[in-house]
């Protein structure tokens, strides 16, 4: 997911930064075959659950623990140690870095679609001043004294660029303008001079031309010394050298089309031996029937009958060397490994298994996210547990398509990492600010979800102060304090208290005052 992006509060949303994805094997549910079950699996009683348990898988996103908590409570205390050994680390190192916002500047936009567009272009070519521009070409749409940052990215098509982009307050003022990345767009002096991005007209689009004037320089402002602690702990608490995802054979190349023999062999064999349902159109049944064998036949013939044969240990033991190389296999197999081999290893396979949803109603991808935390937390793997973790606060995966009405069902388990005695209000502060020398690995949350966590901390109140504050401070970056400001909207509309909502409304009119004069009135947000 890309690091600008994040939710608002209205209908607006800022451009993500165009980012092409490692290729790494992808499961991805039929959204049919999810409409269908779920009203099956709704009516029909399950005779053979107990009446507690569904009510609590109705009531949770996930199955938690008599502590409350999606980790059991020995497996809390295990991360509890590895959380002060890092907190004390943390404590006696110094600032070593000087974390740099990203290059930013006031900026004018203008777009062009009628006229001599084509005579535009080569005005701007020669550096026409901005006031020149506007008057020679009447029908120019232009937007003032934006803010706009610049960073370096990728197009679709692999190639280098560098993204200009406004930050939109109150919804309006959201451009991007993306162009080749080259000395000039990037590092040369842009005071006085334009970026600009051309169409030719098609069959499908007229003519059109966008542009950035900037009237003033772009600065990168070191963060100040506070703020840009909390960005180090972020990074002392997010192992900057650990990726969740291993490569496989799949992740290197398209996936094969033939599961591999000793697989297939292994998983038909337990197939067989445990009566699994062959679909049958004409069955009525046969979801309700295959939720029972999946659920209930499958796993206590395994583990009363199977796992204590030897055909059984042996083509588990031939199929695993091969799910190890080829990587991302299914859920199924891999919970045989866990449960006859080692959870480690099952660890390791579900990191070589990356599952992409389908669409909103697609569960699978948040489901395998907390399967691959959960086993982090079980083998004490802090560096995949905590990143896992706030993939899912984040709700950081990739879907073909994602509503916003399937969002509430998403929740953040902020309550899990508090209870581990992190310094949630730094952790998630320093993941949200966004700086131009972080890091290949820094990792960036994702504003709308952090703000949502934040009102659900118990450490609410001091959040609110010290956002506020931030947004007030003339130290730090414009940019940044635009992001909080952003942060404080979305953890407010979460609060469940109205009367408090108004409140703090004020309370960011009042903070909002401090901001550069041609942002201030922008943000302003009327009630």
């Amino acid at each position: 997911m890309s690091w600008k992006a994040f939710f608002h509060l209205n209908t607006s949303t800022m451009k993500p930064r165009k980012r092409m994805y490692a290729s790494l094997p992808g499961i991805v549910a039929t959204c049919t075959v999810l409409v269908v079950l779920l009203p099956i699996f709704l009516i029909t009683p399950f005779t053979y659950a107990q009446q507690s348990q569904a009510q609590e898988e109705q009531d949770s996103e996930f199955k938690t623990h008599p502590n409350g908590l999606i980790y059991s409570t020995t497996t809390i205390s295990q991360l509890k140690g590895i959380v002060d050994s890092l907190s004390l680390k943390f404590k006696v190192c110094e600032l070593h870095k000087d974390y740099r916002a990203l290059p930013q500047t006031k900026g004018h936009y203008v777009r062009l679609e009628k006229g001599n567009i084509s005579a535009a272009v080569r005005d701007l070519k020669q550096n026409i001043s901005f006031e020149e521009f506007v008057k020679k070409y009447a029908h120019t749409t232009c937007v003032k004294d934006l803010l706009v940052a610049k960073t370096q990215s990728e197009s679709y098509d692999g190639k280098k660029t560098v993204e200009f982009f406004s930050l939109p307050l109150n919804g309006k003022g959201d451009f991007t303008l993306e162009v080749e990345a080259t000395t000039t767009a990037y590092e040369q002096p842009l005071k006085g001079k334009w970026i600009f991005e051309y169409w030719d007209k098609t069959a499908y689009s007229d003519e059109k031309l966008e542009a950035f004037y900037f009237p003033e320089e772009f600065k990168a402002p070191s963060l100040p010394i506070k703020y840009a602690r909390m960005v180090q702990y972020a990074d002392c608490m997010i192992d900057t050298t650990a990726q969740i995802y291993l490569e496989s054979d799949w992740g290197r190349a398209s996936r094969p089309e033939k599961t591999p023999a000793a697989l297939d062999r292994f998983m038909n064999y337990v197939h067989q031996a445990t009566n699994m349902p062959v679909y049958d159109e004409k069955n009525e049944s046969y979801y309700e029937d295959y939720y029972h064998w999946y659920h209930v036949t499958r796993k206590n013939k395994v583990q009363n009958d199977l796992s204590n044969r030897k055909e059984f240990t042996s083509l588990l033991a031939a199929a695993l060397p091969v799910a190890l190389q080829e990587g991302g296999y299914d859920e199924e197999f891999e919970e045989y490994v866990g449960q006859y081999i080692s959870k480690k290893t099952e660890l390791e396979l579900k990191r070589k298994r990356q599952v992409v949803g389908s669409c909103s109603q697609d569960t699978a991808p948040r489901e395998h996210a907390v399967a691959i935390a959960q086993l982090s937390a079980e083998t004490v793997n802090w560096e995949t547990f905590l990143r896992a973790h706030l993939d899912i606060m984040n709700d950081r995966f990739d879907r073909a398509s994602d509503g916003s009405y399937a969002w509430a069902g998403r929740k953040t388990y902020i309550r899990e990492l508090e209870v581990l005695d992190i310094n949630v209000p730094d952790l998630l502060i320093g993941i949200s600010l966004r700086l131009e020398n972080s890091g290949e690995n820094h990792y960036y949350g994702n504003i709308g979800r952090l703000g949502r966590a934040l009102s659900e901390s118990q450490h609410a109140t001091t959040i609110e102060s010290q956002l506020l504050t931030m947004i007030k401070d003339k130290q730090l970056d414009d940019y940044n304090r635009i992001l909080l400001y952003y942060l404080f909207l979305n953890y407010n509309h979460h609060l469940a208290d109205k009367s408090q909502q108004k409140t703090n409304v004020t309370r960011l009119n009042e903070a909002v005052q401090h901001l550069p004069t041609h942002l201030a009135a922008r943000a302003l947000v009327k009630e």
